[in-house]
């Protein structure tokens, strides 16, 4: 009788220091600092951030031609964090958002932390805001570009003159970069250089060309011609690298805002509400209601 006793409690012992061991493992897990080798997801853990909105028609938007058809604009300060709670299992279906691969599926909560206001007719009204999510996905891996995403609900909207912030799920779509590898922006800025020196070479030599047509013959014009097309050609190219590598890399000061966490973040995205189209309705297409850019980030208080 006493060994089985003795047996059952040496069990409860086991299953209890295993318990401790696996909390122990996940509050470590949990309180861990940011390394080289973090995933991007978990970087952007607890950052907080205020955005300008800017709700009004843009160039290429599909919503409906009387929406917003003044080009006026309604304005919002919102400020969010992107926490570190998982996702409800609801927001946690939202495709636009899944990750890849190498980042999984899964989604966190994005936080507002203000309820944005504005002046209307009315006087100063009040923008109704509640959590939502936010995921990535890798764009680009060579420069560590990724594709983030994320939305809140707007339950009662908003509306100033003819510009309406439908009352829904809003989505933010942007970029961002991972430059822990200070290095990867360096060479970047060198071949960014390089390229430029390469353009502004042929541009002085079709200078000197045009320069040498005023005086030549026919047939000296015929070569110098070809001599023109063929740099032009070349100069092309050069410009299709260089446009194509500041896309790709946070290279260009304007365009871009430094975040905590070694993240670079693109200034300015653009805002979208979902739509269902095809016989089924199952057929997701975003709709542009504007833009926004991150105005600064601060430090949780």
């Amino acid at each position: 009788m006493m060994d089985k006793h003795f047996t059952f409690f040496r069990r409860q012992c086991t299953v209890l220091l295993l318990l401790i061991q696996l909390l122990t493992q996940t509050q470590a897990f949990s309180t861990s600092p940011i390394t080289p080798t973090t995933p991007l997801l978990t970087r952007l853990q607890n950052i907080q951030c205020e955005l300008a909105l800017s709700i009004g028609r843009i160039p290429g938007t599909a919503m409906p031609p009387e929406w917003a058809a003044s080009g006026a604009k309604l304005g919002l300060t919102l400020e969010l964090e992107f926490t570190n709670e998982t996702a409800d299992y609801e927001m946690s279906k939202e495709r636009l958002l899944k990750g890849d691969a190498l980042m999984g599926s899964k989604l966190y909560t994005t936080y507002p932390l203000n309820e944005p206001t504005f002046v209307s007719a009315r006087g100063t009204e009040v923008v109704k805001v509640k959590p939502g999510a936010y995921g990535c996905n890798i764009q680009q891996i060579e420069s560590q570009q990724y594709a983030l995403r994320f939305f809140v609900d707007f339950p009662e909207g908003a509306v100033r003159n003819d510009v309406e912030l439908p009352a829904e799920r809003v989505y933010f779509l942007s970029s961002c970069w991972n430059v822990e590898d200070e290095g990867l922006l360096s060479r970047a800025k060198k071949r960014q250089r390089k390229l430029e020196e390469g353009i502004d070479e042929i541009t002085r030599q079709l200078d000197d060309i045009e320069e040498e047509q005023a005086n030549s013959n026919l047939f000296q014009k015929a070569i110098k011609f070809r001599e023109s097309v063929t740099l032009v050609e070349k100069r092309g190219k050069l410009k299709l690298q260089l446009q194509d590598l500041e896309q790709t890399y946070p290279l260009e000061s304007g365009r871009v805002i430094k975040g905590p966490n070694n993240i670079i973040f693109a200034k300015e995205g653009v805002i979208a509400v979902k739509r269902l189209r095809g016989a089924m309705g199952t057929r997701e297409q975003y709709h542009w209601i504007g833009t926004f850019t991150y105005n600064e980030f601060f430090e949780d208080e």
